[in-house]
């Protein structure tokens, strides 16, 4: 009885399906890569837009960039022209302190000029703000609480507008010089070597952080 001889020859695979799961990612990235490089650049953009308006009006708020202005010249700021005209320590029993003053304190008179250009308004001015600073970064504000009462010049304590000797409103008007003082209570071993005056317009969308800084 013969056998039918089973074949030796290798048989031939079926033949396979594509591999779709390793042929599908590259091919998803180069069909979205516009789409992904424009979402990366947006959300870059959205992360960076608040910041950098929280940054610039940080900076309105918290001037850092001195604009350094020489011994009785002018320098111009924010639609006007500015200039230190005088600084002044007063002692202990000046008659122009009329009112009580602390036995550590003591009084520092600084009289500015500002002159307007065309088209700044006396409102604008009036939103300056003085400060005196140390070599150790101390800051005192102008006219501040506690100031005792002072005689002498009647001059406006305001950058743009006030009242005269004869209690007469007086404004910065253009191409004018506006004559204004800034009093601070200092501590009265403080010595004007060292010291700096400020002027800033807070809050101003050009000013970019920038401040006037003076030295006495």
């Amino acid at each position: 009885m013969s056998s039918t001889p089973i074949s030796s020859a290798p048989m031939t695979p079926e033949p396979s399906e594509p591999d779709t799961a390793r042929t599908a990612p590259a091919g998803w990235w180069r069909r979205n890569a516009l789409w992904l490089l424009g979402t990366l650049v947006f959300g870059a953009w959205a992360i960076y837009a608040p910041y950098r308006e929280a940054l610039q009006a940080y900076q309105n708020r918290h001037p850092s960039h001195a604009i350094d202005v020489p011994k009785g010249e002018w320098a111009q700021y924010e639609g006007a022209r500015w200039r230190l005209v005088s600084a002044e320590a007063l002692a202990p029993r000046d008659p122009r302190i009329g009112g009580p003053l602390r036995k550590d304190a003591g009084v520092l008179l600084l009289q500015f000029e500002v002159i307007a250009d065309s088209g700044t308004q006396a409102k604008a001015l009036d939103l300056c703000k003085g400060q005196v600073s140390d070599a150790q970064g101390r800051l005192w504000d102008a006219n501040p609480a506690g100031l005792p009462r002072l005689s002498g010049a009647k001059l406006p304590n305001t950058c743009g507008s006030g009242y005269d000797a004869q209690y007469k409103s007086i404004i910065a008007l253009p191409g004018r010089p506006f004559r204004f003082q800034h009093a601070y209570l200092l501590p009265r071993t403080q010595r004007l070597e060292g010291l700096q005056a400020r002027i800033d317009l807070r809050n101003s969308q050009t000013s970019k952080g920038r401040y006037l800084r003076f030295a006495l």
